[in-house]
């Protein structure tokens, strides 16, 4: 949901301002999902964390009320939240009850790049701290999370090649959702020509068994007027063979 506070009623003041400005109700999860994140790279694309899988949106295309892009399904264990990366656009973090999935879409797009299996507890806060080193003078990367049970806060150093960006990654990833966008409106595109597709492939079957009906109806007519026919034919033959050998008299048979 796109709730715009800036929006002012309009003409009697008593009026309640219309604040929702866009609502997405498509995504195939019934539950509520568990986290909203924007991209800090991208205004418009905003990520929501369900149960079992993650889906990106661009909330700026008035003509796509679903995902540009859903995950894979998690299996083995739940989500619980994630975040963005703050240096590389192109790298997803999703925390589970069981540790956290690395997703890198410079690398792949089916699966996590990386999976860290070393919580004991389900991870229920997630974010990135930066923590400047004076001596070396420059900055390192940290995951903050914590856990459900002991309501611990631990640290881990992101790995450099997660936290130092690419050539180009900016452009490269955003090519890469537009790529996404394009697949949607294929889709869509697709599913309204196998609609029509299937609709004709259906009147034509109809078509034809109404055809086939009429030809077994009219060949059944046939087979009965010829059965009449050879039964006229029958009797007629069984009179005569009678009034040949004097069974029945020439008025009888007339």
């Amino acid at each position: 949901m796109l709730i715009d506070w800036a929006i002012k009623p309009v003409g009697d003041e008593t009026k309640i301002a219309e604040n929702v400005r866009r609502t997405w109700d498509s995504e195939r999860n019934q539950r509520p999902c568990l986290a909203l994140e924007r991209s800090p790279f991208y205004d418009d694309l905003i990520m929501t964390i369900h149960d079992f899988h993650f889906a990106i949106w661009k909330i700026s295309l008035d003509t796509q009320d679903l995902p540009i892009y859903r995950s894979a399904n998690t299996f083995g264990s739940h989500n619980t939240c994630g975040a963005f990366s703050p240096s590389r656009p192109g790298v997803i973090f999703i925390t589970k009850t069981d540790g956290i999935d690395v997703w890198d879409f410079l690398d792949q797009s089916n699966k996590p790049s990386l999976t860290i299996n070393f919580a004991t507890s389900p991870i229920t806060y997630f974010r990135f701290q930066i923590i400047k080193d004076r001596k070396q003078r420059k900055a390192k990367q940290f995951m903050a999370y914590g856990d459900q049970t002991e309501g611990t806060l631990y640290l881990y150093e992101v790995p450099g090649n997660l936290a130092n960006p690419q050539d180009d990654e900016v452009n490269a990833i955003k090519e890469f959702w537009n790529i996404e966008i394009s697949k949607c409106d294929f889709v869509k595109t697709r599913r309204v020509v196998m609609k029509e597709e299937f609709s004709a492939q259906e009147a034509a079957k109809a078509i034809a068994a109404a055809l086939a009906e009429a030809e077994k109806e009219k060949l059944e007519s046939a087979d009965a007027e010829k059965e009449l026919a050879e039964e006229d034919a029958y009797q007629i033959a069984k009179l005569a063979m009678k009034l040949k050998v004097g069974l029945i008299t020439e008025e009888e048979f007339s």
